[in-house]
């Protein structure tokens, strides 16, 4: 070894870790001059994340959710919008189709109902990208049920 140019990786790997978990005194010493600020880089991330959760529990806990039931109950007694609009298109085609004679065929295609732009991504995306969003709902993913209308997903099949 003393003939060799270069210290071959596993006489390394052997001098700073001789067993799997433990280090030699060779890499504590090498370690040492990081250690105390390894420690209040440490400190200083922990209390940061510890400051951001207490900042986020103690505004949470300032405000009143009591209007939020009330809004709750009121949406439910409106009910889903998008379903007055289909009841309608419905009760129009039914008109139509006992108007007309039986040997005719009815063709009745839903309503569009105009979508309302929330936000500022979906306009931007309309003027650069126009196909990326899908044309029925204008989302980004294409036959994404509302988010407005949470159930389940066999609801929307």
């Amino acid at each position: 070894m003393a003939n060799e140019q270069y210290v071959s990786k596993k006489t390394v790997a052997a001098s700073y870790r001789p067993r799997s978990s433990l280090m030699s005194p060779g890499l504590q010493r090498a370690r040492a001059p990081f250690r105390l600020r390894n420690a209040i880089t440490g400190f200083v991330l922990a209390g940061f994340g510890v400051g951001v959760w207490a900042y986020s529990i103690s505004a949470v806990k300032q405000d009143d959710f009591s209007d939020v039931d009330e809004e709750a109950r009121a949406l439910m007694r409106a009910g889903p919008i998008v379903e007055e609009v289909k009841v309608s298109v419905m009760n129009e085609a039914k008109v139509v189709a006992t108007q007309t004679p039986s040997s005719v065929p009815v063709k009745v295609k839903g309503a569009t109902v105009p979508s309302i732009h929330r936000g500022l991504l979906v306009p931007v995306l309309e003027r650069h990208f126009p196909r990326l969003l899908d044309p029925s709902r204008k989302t980004l993913i294409w036959g994404a049920p509302s988010v407005d209308n949470i159930g389940r997903l066999r609801d929307s099949v």
